[in-house]
C-alpha cells in the first residue's frame, strides 16, 4: 500500500499528462453505466456532475443521459483534454472540497475512479452541499483482475502490490453511510479493454506513481513489466472487475437555535 505522506502529492500532480491518459484508460461497462442510471432514477431534465472527471471518461458515457453534466477536475491538463474530447460537457477547476456550484444545485453527483483521492469526510460533507436533498452519489472503479494469473504478475511488475493508493477490492460502503448518505448499495461487473502491447505499455505509464518516477527507474520497471506483457498475445484483453456504489444524500433537518 502506497504511503500515506505520498497520496495527496500524487492526486496532485500525478495525472499531468492528459492526452495519454484519455487514450490509454478504459471506459466503464454499459451494464454498470445503467446501473447507476436505473438506481439513482437519472433522467433527461436533470444536472449532473462528474467530481474528479479527468479528461471526461465517464463523462462522456453519462452525458446522454441527463440534461447538463458539469465536470470538476483539478488539473489543468485533463480538463484542456476533456474540452477537447468532451462536447457538451462544462468543464471547472475545482477539488473534492471545494465544487465550484452553488447548494443544492445537483440532482446527482459520480466520481469515476477517483474518490479514493478525496479527504473522504470533508469530501462528502462538500458533496451533500451541492446535491439536492435526496440526489444520488454514484462512485465507480475499474480494478484489474488480479484473479487471471498474468494480470496478477503485471501488477507485481508494476510495483501495484506495494504503491497502490487503495486497497484494490476495498469496501467504501461504511466511509460513505459515515456521511450525510442512506441506501448505500454496491455491485460489481465484469469488463474488459483491448489492447494493442504497446497500448498497454502506454496504459501502465497512465499510473500516477508511475508517471512521477525518474527516467531510469521508470525504465527498469518497464522492463520488467515487458518481460510480462510480451508472453501475452496480441490484441490484449485486459479483464477488470467494476465496482460501483450507490446512496442518497440525507435530508437533515433545520439546525436547532
Amino acid at each position: 500500500m502506497m504511503e500515506p505522506d505520498r497520496h495527496d502529492d500524487l492526486a496532485r500532480t500525478g495525472f499531468a499528462n492528459g492526452p495519454l491518459y484519455d487514450a490509454a484508460r478504459p471506459g466503464y461497462p454499459e451494464e454498470a453505466i445503467a446501473y447507476l442510471v436505473s438506481t439513482l432514477a437519472i433522467d433527461s431534465l436533470m444536472h449532473v456532475v462528474d467530481l474528479g472527471a479527468g479528461t471526461g471518461i465517464f463523462s462522456r458515457q453519462m452525458r446522454p443521459h441527463v440534461a447538463r453534466l458539469t465536470a470538476v477536475e483539478p488539473s489543468a491538463s485533463m480538463r484542456e483534454s476533456l474540452k477537447v474530447t468532451s462536447p457538451g460537457v462544462d468543464a471547472l477547476d475545482g477539488s473534492d472540497v471545494a465544487i465550484p456550484l452553488d447548494d443544492h444545485s445537483v440532482d446527482a453527483l459520480f466520481a469515476a475512479q477517483a474518490f479514493h483521492w478525496f479527504d473522504a469526510p470533508r469530501a462528502l460533507t462538500e458533496i451533500h452541499r451541492v446535491l439536492v436533498p435526496g440526489g444520488g452519489l454514484g462512485l465507480i472503479w475499474n480494478e484489474r483482475d488480479e484473479s487471471v494469473d498474468w494480470v496478477r504478475q503485471l501488477n507485481i511488475a508494476m510495483q501495484w502490490d506495494r504503491k497502490q493508493p487503495y486497497e484494490v477490492g476495498h469496501d467504501f460502503s461504511a466511509e460513505i453511510a459515515a456521511g450525510p448518505f442512506i441506501s448505500v448499495e454496491r455491485a460489481r461487473f465484469r469488463h474488459t479493454q483491448t489492447l494493442s502491447r504497446d497500448a498497454l505499455y502506454q496504459r501502465v505509464l497512465t499510473t500516477s506513481y508511475i508517471s512521477l518516477m525518474e527516467p531510469r527507474a521508470q525504465g527498469q520497471l518497464m522492463k520488467r513489466v515487458a518481460k510480462v506483457v510480451e508472453e501475452v498475445p496480441e490484441p490484449v484483453v485486459l479483464p477488470y472487475e467494476t465496482d460501483v456504489y450507490s446512496a442518497r444524500a440525507r435530508s437533515l433537518g433545520p439546525t436547532p437555535s
